[in-house]
């Protein structure tokens, strides 16, 4: 039970930290879960014309 819990604490801890990294990048963009994917890949195929 210890283990679990502390498994359980330690990845909620790495998640954090790979939030706080990202969040960082200047270049990264977000996508909501629900924006539909031809708008998605939209978005994306206009950054990778521009760049």
């Amino acid at each position: 039970e210890f283990a679990i819990s502390e498994i359980k604490k330690n990845t909620r801890r790495f998640a954090k930290r790979q939030l706080t990294w990202f969040k960082k990048q200047e270049d990264i963009i977000w996508f909501d879960y629900l924006t539909p994917v031809e708008e998605i890949i939209n978005k994306i195929e206009t950054q990778i014309i521009e760049k």
